[in-house]
């Protein structure tokens, strides 16, 4: 059984905190330096933190 990872890397986010960090994760995710998962799940875990 699959599980569907809701692409938060190529989402524009209004906040702008969220949406550094989300460009932060996706130039380490392109650069190699961290996995597709764990990108998303900084971006996750920064829209749980600033309550977007």
């Amino acid at each position: 059984m699959a599980t569907a990872t809701t692409n938060l890397l190529n989402t524009p986010i209004e906040d702008q905190r969220v949406e550094r960090v989300r460009r932060a994760a996706l130039s380490a995710y392109v650069d190699g330096k961290i996995s597709f998962a764990q990108a998303n799940l900084r971006v996750r875990k920064a829209l749980q933190r600033f309550g977007v």
